[in-house]
């Protein structure tokens, strides 16, 4: 195998999203690792749901504690030429309890997959959305540094970075998800070595979003926000092929960014 291709989506629920487009992206698409977002659910709730796909995949979970709240989830390719492991969280229980990152460590790479906080209308989580994006970039670091390997980040990062990143900027310069100190992150990650994959190789393109509101037929109008992304190391971007917003994907209000690599 020459080409890896790794996913990322929030589903908002991945109860809701089987039958709208999740078991079909799986058998279709067959990203080889997926990492999934606010999944909303516990393994016993959706075990059955599963059974099939669990013939093809390793399944590893990292729930919330809270019942029908945040966690992610990594889908691996049985079939994958390398080992692989899955680490559930940043070591710090704060963040943990709502189960927001998984690590998936192999000898040819390493993903962490993340559902960064909602700063909430009221701005109330803002402070602990960057406490924990800060630090997921630390461990990151930390795993460039130790490993020398490609190192990628990817999820639902709930922060469009710049204007053209989103369809009303004006209106939304007070909206948590484009604060100054929110994208003002992104722009740490972009000087401490984390190229943010798809507005590196698309530079100019406007109109390019992974959510949309339900309300007020926003996605058929294409009034959205780009808030899932892929961020690489230098000696991950150097291997990166291609990145694709997967807009053609139903099943949530986000749809799937990814990316393909040579090994």
């Amino acid at each position: 195998m020459s080409k890896i291709t790794l996913s990322t989506w929030n589903v908002n629920g991945i109860r809701a999203s089987f039958g709208k487009g999740l078991e079909e992206y799986l058998e279709k698409d067959a990203p080889d690792i997926l990492n999934l977002q606010e999944i909303k659910a516990k393994p016993e709730q959706v075990s059955l749901l599963l059974n099939e796909i669990e013939k093809k995949y390793l399944l590893f979970f990292h729930s919330a504690e809270r019942p029908g709240y945040s966690g992610v989830m990594t889908f691996v390719k049985k079939e994958l030429p390398f080992e692989c492991h899955v680490e559930n969280g940043l070591g710090n229980k704060d963040f943990d309890i709502e189960g927001r990152m998984q690590i998936v460590h192999t000898q040819k790479f390493i993903l962490l997959g993340g559902y960064y906080p909602n700063g909430q209308r009221d701005h109330s989580r803002v402070d602990y959305k960057l406490s924990f994006s800060e630090l997921a970039l630390k461990k990151a670091q930390e795993l460039d540094k130790k490993t020398g390997l490609p190192v990628f980040l990817c999820g639902d990062f709930n922060t469009a970075h710049r204007e053209i990143d989103l369809k009303n900027p004006k209106a939304n310069e007070k909206t948590t998800g484009f604060l100054p100190h929110e994208r003002a992150f992104l722009d740490k990650m972009i000087s401490n070595g984390f190229v943010d994959v798809y507005r590196e190789k698309n530079p100019q393109q406007k109109d390019a979003y992974t959510w949309w509101t339900y309300r007020g037929d926003c996605r058929e109008r294409n009034i959205g926000w780009r808030l899932d992304y892929f961020f690489a190391n230098d000696v991950g971007y150097k291997k990166i092929t291609d990145v694709r917003i997967r807009t053609d994907i139903q099943g949530s209000d986000h749809c799937p960014v990814e990316i393909d690599f040579k090994l």
